[in-house]
C-alpha cells in the first residue's frame, strides 16, 4: 500500500497534516489500497487525470455529505491540501463530466473486492476479541433521479410498471414503504428506483457483503446470491446467528443456508418486531413463593464507584399480563393497585460478573431486536452520506455510487481501529477529532 502525497513546497506539510479534518483524510487514505484500479492511462491516447484521486475525491464527498459532483468541485477548489491528499497533479480538478464518465466506467466488482479486502484486515485484527458470530440482513431503496418519484408531479406513475421513466429506463417499480392515510388504514407506497441489499456484521456495524439491483427482485432470492459470496470471502466458522425481517423468512431459504454454511451451526431468522410487542426473555432466577422462576428486570450498581452490582427480578405472571392471572400466594402487589408484582434482588455482584451479565444481555439468545437494530443503525449512516436518491442517470453509475458508500464506511471502521480508537468505527464526521 503505497500512498505518498505530493505536498506543495509553500507549506509545512506536518503542520497542516495534524488538523483534524486533513488527518482524518489522510489516515484514511492511507489504508485504502487503489493498485486494483488503472491509475492512467499509459502508451494509450492521453494520460488523462488520476483515477486514483477521483476515487479518493469521492470519498471525501462522502465523508462530507455533499450531494452533487459540483459541489465536491467546489470545495476542492477551496480547500488545496485536500487535493494534495487526494494527489491531484498540480491541482487541476477534472470537471464534472470527467467524473460522471469516472463513476460509470468504473467496475463495481473492484469496488466490491477493495471492500473486502478492507473487511478482512479488519476481521483480522478484531478476531481475537469480537469473532464473526452474527449478522444481519436487510435492503434499502434508493430513488431514481426522475419526476416520477416527485410529490408534487400530478402526473407521475406509481401503478404501470412496464411504462418506464424516459431518463431513468432501468429502474423498477417496487416496494419503498407504507403509512397510515387521514382514515387510519394502512397505505404502500411505491417508487422507482433501486435497492441494494447488505449483509452486515451485527456487533461492529459493517457491511460484508453488497450488492445493488432492481427494486423488483425479491429479498429472499438475492439472498442466495449474498450467502454465496459471504461464504467465499470470509470466515464464518464461529457465525452462530443470522437475522433478517419477514421478507426472508422462507423455509427453502433457511435449508438453502444451513446446507452452504454447515448443518451443526445454529442459524435462524428472527422477524422484524417493529409494530409488534416484544416477547420476555429470562435469564436464570430465583423462585419465587408460588413455585414460578422469577423474569430478570435489571442490573443496578450499588455503589458510587460501581464495583458492586445488583440484579432485580420481577414477577413472572405480572411481567406477562395481569388481566387474566393470579397470584397463587396471594400478594397484595399483584392483585391490587398497580399490579406490579413482588421483586427479588441478587446482591453483590462484581464488576466482572456484570459485565458478562451484560453482554448476555445483549446476545442474540435473549434480545435480538436489540441486534437486529445494528442493520437499521447502519442503513441511517449509509443514507446520510449517499443520501435516499442518487444523483446519476444511468445503472452502473449508481451501482458504483452505492458500493463507494459502502466502502466508505468499511474504510472507517478499519481506520478507526488502526489508529486505537474501537469506539469510533461508526464515526465518520468525528473519527480522529
Amino acid at each position: 500500500m503505497n500512498y505518498h502525497p505530493q505536498p506543495s513546497l509553500f507549506y509545512d506539510f506536518n503542520i497542516f497534516v495534524e488538523l483534524p479534518l486533513h488527518k482524518k483524510f489522510y489516515e484514511l487514505f492511507s489504508n485504502l489500497d487503489l493498485s486494483k484500479i488503472k491509475d492512467t492511462n499509459i502508451f494509450v491516447g492521453r494520460t488523462g487525470y488520476s483515477r486514483h484521486a477521483m476515487f479518493r475525491a469521492l470519498i471525501v464527498k462522502n465523508i462530507l455529505q455533499l450531494n452533487s459532483i459540483p459541489r465536491l468541485i467546489y470545495f476542492l477548489k477551496n480547500n488545496l491540501f485536500i487535493c494534495d491528499l487526494c494527489a491531484f497533479y498540480n491541482y487541476q480538478i477534472p470537471d464534472e463530466t470527467q467524473f460522471y464518465r469516472f463513476i460509470n466506467e468504473l467496475d463495481t466488482s473492484l469496488i466490491h473486492d477493495l471492500m473486502i479486502d478492507i473487511n478482512n484486515q479488519f476481521m483480522d485484527i478484531k478476531k481475537k476479541t469480537l469473532p464473526l458470530e452474527s449478522v444481519s440482513i436487510d435492503s434499502k431503496p434508493i430513488l431514481a433521479k426522475t419526476r416520477e418519484n416527485n410529490p408534487k408531479y400530478h402526473n407521475r406513475n406509481h401503478t404501470n410498471k412496464h411504462k418506464k421513466p424516459k431518463r431513468n429506463p432501468t429502474a423498477t417499480l417496487g416496494y419503498y414503504a407504507t403509512h397510515l392515510n387521514h382514515k387510519g388504514e394502512k397505505v404502500t407506497d411505491l417508487k422507482w428506483g433501486y435497492r441494494t441489499h447488505c449483509i452486515i456484521d451485527n456487533l461492529t456495524g459493517v457491511t460484508l457483503i453488497e450488492s445493488t439491483l432492481p427494486n423488483n427482485l425479491s429479498d429472499n432470492k438475492v439472498a442466495k446470491k449474498l450467502f454465496e459470496a459471504l461464504s467465499e470471502h470470509y470466515d464464518i466458522s464461529s457465525l452462530k446467528n443470522i437475522f433478517g425481517d419477514k421478507a426472508y423468512d422462507d423455509k427453502k431459504l433457511k435449508s438453502y443456508i444451513r446446507k452452504l454454511i454447515g448443518e451443526d451451526t445454529s442459524i435462524f431468522f428472527s422477524r422484524n418486531p417493529r409494530n409488534s410487542k416484544p416477547s420476555l426473555y429470562t435469564i436464570p432466577g430465583p423462585i419465587c413463593e408460588s413455585g414460578l422462576e422469577m423474569i430478570y428486570d435489571s442490573i443496578l450498581p450499588t455503589n458510587k464507584n460501581q464495583t458492586k452490582f445488583r440484579i432485580k427480578f420481577r414477577c413472572p405472571v405480572a411481567s406477562r399480563s395481569t388481566s387474566n392471572f393470579s397470584c397463587c400466594a396471594g400478594h397484595q402487589s399483584l392483585c391490587s393497585g398497580k399490579k406490579y408484582g413482588c421483586v427479588k434482588y441478587l446482591s453483590n455482584i462484581s464488576k466482572e460478573q456484570a459485565v458478562t451479565l451484560k453482554e448476555f444481555i445483549r446476545s442474540s439468545k435473549l434480545k435480538p431486536a436489540s441486534i437486529r437494530i445494528a442493520v437499521e443503525q447502519y442503513f441511517s449512516r449509509f443514507q446520510a452520506i449517499a443520501f435516499e436518491g442518487a444523483p446519476y442517470f444511468l445503472k452502473n453509475s449508481i451501482k458504483n455510487h452505492s458500493a463507494i458508500a459502502h466502502l466508505t464506511l468499511s474504510l472507517v471502521a478499519l481506520t478507526a481501529y488502526k489508529l486505537g480508537k474501537p469506539h469510533k468505527t461508526r464515526c465518520y464526521l468525528s473519527l480522529t477529532a
